[in-house]
């Protein structure tokens, strides 16, 4: 009679990796941005105005927090992500700080909808970050959003159809394996 103890261990191991890779890809991911002001607005915007922008997104909860900050413009008035490509204005997606504030801001809001931040981690060139002035109320600055973490194991982002296959075609296979064990007990 042989025994199963190997392979139950094996098992085990192959789980808890599991686990712990799901942990990773679950993580939080980080997006930064450059703001300008002038022609990088878009209508253009106050043309002595800069700052940085560093979001973090996590898919899990739905909770998107910023630390932006902003010099040479007026006070702000709001700020948010929209969607849209470079020199191209959009909508906003997510509300960040919508109270205003002055040299700089940070806090952490709730997104409205999990598909528009799995669409940001996906492109996140496909958003800009910007801030709104009395002065200039479609924006004074802004900057599109680009990667600053990898939010995966295997370095690929969230929303790759590529690592839940790869997580599906492994349990098969698995499956099978424990089959073939079982068949020759």
């Amino acid at each position: 009679m042989r025994t199963r103890t190997p392979f139950l261990v094996a098992m085990a191991v192959v789980a808890a990796g599991l686990m712990s890779a799901g942990a990773v890809l679950a993580a939080t991911t980080t997006l930064t941005a450059a703001l300008k002001g002038g022609s990088a607005e878009t209508p253009v915007g106050d043309p002595d105005g800069s700052g940085t922008a560093s979001i973090t997104i996590d898919p899990v909860t739905r909770q998107v927090c910023w630390n932006i900050t902003v010099t040479n413009i007026a006070p702000a008035v709001a700020s948010h992500i929209h969607a849209g490509a470079a020199g191209v204005s959009g909508g906003v997606v997510v509300p960040l700080d919508i109270a205003g504030f002055t040299g700089s801001t940070t806090g952490c809001a709730a997104a409205p909808a999990a598909a528009d931040l799995q669409a940001i981690l996906a492109n996140p060139a496909g958003f800009y970050v910007n801030v709104h002035t009395a002065d200039f109320p479609a924006g004074a600055v802004r900057g599109q959003l680009s990667a600053a973490t990898s939010n995966t194991a295997l370095g690929r982002p969230m929303g790759s159809p590529w690592l839940p296959l790869g997580v599906v075609l492994l349990l098969i296979g698995l499956a099978g394996a424990l089959r073939k064990v079982q068949m020759r007990v």
